[in-house]
């Protein structure tokens, strides 16, 4: 145990001495702007006491019927995605580290002693608990038959999702060191797609495990141990026949979902979720709070918006034409994703987020460091009487 965890103590370490460390950047004010949406607060719940020191990401799950969250001492609560109301909480004494999947009437997630657990989505029961081989800060992802887990010792392994037994296992040997924490695998069709710390992203066959292609998306330069971090510690998006990852101290582009092949890549930093309008664009929170919309097709940054410089964003997400992502004093920014102006501002938490916004629909779900769980629906602000008639007049 002690070989695991001084890499992983040193890796916590990492972003103080970085030079893109967002600790060390003064942060900008909040900016000043004109709202021209409305922000609804439909429901909060308690689920727990959130991060407290842990350094981790909890990451809400959702689905068309409940929201799952919970805190680092192992409370998982269920909460009704509508009303807001609590399905059911139970205490499992689990450290819980990364965030929360739910899906096919499982909620699944990982632990610090690299423990896999299933819990039954209507109950919180417990279906099943499987030791893997490293500390699991990535949020698990199924299909219904395997459930997937990957672990920071660089390796992914498929469960059985009814049992827990292990049906294969991949491994990449991680670097010296890294960052602390880890992209979700990502199903898709008959595939697994993940990405890895040494800045890899692979392919592997759903029901065996095999490589069907691996791939760097940026190569360590530098000096010295921090500077050659490049993990890809985000997320990955497949779409279009393509898989789009972005790396640390690295790069953003796109391969090839079947061949690997790189279709383009473009210098950028970030260790956080990206999202997708579904639409052609890519949204991504940098490093040091810049928050850029890029093309799809050929990478072509469409929009900057740096008015967030330095608030330590949390990664970006998608609800309905706008773009959103949290700030290290607890703010909720909503951007336009045409054109990346801010349109709408909430402060949910003063100590920030316990993990990236998730949207459904239209609706954002928002857990903060200290554990409120809260659902925000935006609406169209009118213009006043004065722009409406100013406008008017330029009309004609």
């Amino acid at each position: 145990m002690k070989n695991l965890l001084l890499p992983l103590l040193l890796a916590g370490l990492v972003l103080a001495g970085c030079s893109s460390n967002p600790n060390a950047i003064e942060p900008n004010d909040l900016p000043d702007f004109e709202a021209s949406y409305k922000v609804k607060r439909l429901w909060s719940e308690g689920v727990g006491d959130g991060l407290q020191d842990s350094q981790l990401t909890l990451r809400p799950a959702v689905t068309s019927l409940q929201v799952v969250a919970g805190d680092v001492e192992g409370r998982v609560y269920a909460i009704n995605r509508e009303t807001g109301k609590r399905q059911w909480r139970v205490k499992t004494g689990d450290r819980i580290a990364g965030g929360f999947y739910t899906g096919y009437g499982m909620v699944l997630y990982g632990t610090r002693e690299g423990m896999a657990v299933a819990l039954d989505a209507e109950t919180g029961d417990t279906l099943w608990k499987t030791q893997l081989t490293g500390e699991a800060l990535a949020i698990p992802v199924s299909d219904g038959n395997l459930a997937i887990f990957q672990t920071q010792d660089g390796h992914i392994a498929a469960l059985d999702a009814a049992t827990g037994e292990q049906r294969w296992d991949f491994e990449t040997p991680p670097p010296t060191l890294t960052l602390r924490g880890l992209a979700q695998p990502t199903i898709a069709g008959d595939k697994v797609y993940a990405g890895f710390a040494n800045a890899k992203v692979v392919a592997l066959d759903l029901s065996s495990g095999a490589p069907v292609w691996e791939k760097r998306i940026a190569e360590a330069t530098g000096r010295s141990e921090l500077d050659r971090l490049v993990d890809v510690d985000g997320n990955l998006i497949v779409e279009g026949g393509g898989v789009f990852a972005v790396s640390f101290q690295g790069k953003i582009g796109v391969l090839d979902a079947d061949t690997g092949r790189l279709y383009w890549e473009k210098p950028m930093s970030s260790a956080r979720e990206i999202s997708t309008s579904g639409a052609g664009s890519l949204f991504v929170a940098d490093d040091v709070g810049v928050v850029r919309a890029v093309d799809q097709r050929g990478g072509t940054v469409l929009w900057k918006q740096d008015k967030l410089y330095g608030r330590r964003l949390t990664g970006t997400a998608y609800q309905g034409g706008l773009v959103a992502a949290g700030d290290f004093e607890g703010y909720i920014h909503w951007l336009n994703a045409d054109d990346g102006s801010i349109v709408a501002r909430k402060r949910h938490d003063g100590d920030g987020f316990a993990g990236t916004p998730v949207a459904y629909g239209d609706v954002l779900y928002v857990v903060g460091f200290d554990g409120k769980l809260s659902a925000y629906q935006l609406s169209p602000r009118k213009p006043s009487f004065w722009k409406r008639l100013f406008s008017s007049d330029s009309d004609e």
